[in-house]
């Protein structure tokens, strides 16, 4: 050893830890892909089934005996023209909403799927009173005209609330899912100190 040179310390000689490097977060465009399409699948999938159910399966239901044309032109003939715009309009906000959370959500929201599903189970969760509100005039229309009730004659307006139901218990699974406090949050919050009794 040179003489001018001091040994080393216990401290210098203790191997220094090596930095630890945060692994990057997965890219979730893919899922968040996934969920927008199956989200948007389903919503026009559900305005499709009001707009028949409205206009073919409950008209049929209430008037068996007659068909379908038959059952549209007496309506016509007893209230005048109706006008099927206000249906449409009513049944294409779900459409129109999930598309657009398609392109935002593939865009802005990448990194948050939870986002991405809830905001199409909650579209989902409007189509009850949409259907509700594009149905009324023509059931009313149906009523006046053949003077039976203005509700559903047709079963198959069924699915259409079941899938709003679902669509809520998904959204209270999810609040509840993603307000949990996480594993790696529990493990570093600091215990509160026992106090002495």
């Amino acid at each position: 050893m040179p003489p001018h040179q001091t040994p080393p310390t216990p401290h210098q000689m203790q191997p220094h830890p090596m930095p630890q490097t945060v692994a990057p977060q997965p890219d979730r465009w893919l899922l968040v892909t996934v969920i927008s399409l199956v989200g948007t699948a389903l919503v026009i999938a559900y305005a499709a089934w009001a707009y028949l159910q409205i206009w073919v399966l409950n008209p049929r239901a209430a008037m068996p005996e007659m068909s379908l044309p038959d059952i549209w032109l007496a309506v016509g003939q007893s209230q005048g023209l109706f006008d099927i715009r206000g249906t449409l309009i009513f049944l294409a906000i779900g459409p129109i909403l999930a598309a657009a959370l398609l392109i935002g959500g593939t865009i802005a929201l990448r990194r948050r799927w939870w986002l991405v599903a809830g905001g199409h189970l909650l579209i989902l969760l409007l189509g009850a009173p949409a259907y509700f509100l594009a149905s009324f005039s023509p059931g009313m229309n149906l009523a006046d005209t053949f003077g039976i009730s203005g509700a559903d004659y047709s079963p198959w307006a069924a699915p259409l609330f079941l899938v709003s139901l679902a669509a809520l218990v998904g959204l209270i699974l999810g609040a509840a899912w993603v307000g949990r406090p996480s594993p790696r949050s529990r493990a570093v919050s600091p215990t509160a100190p026992a106090v002495p009794s």
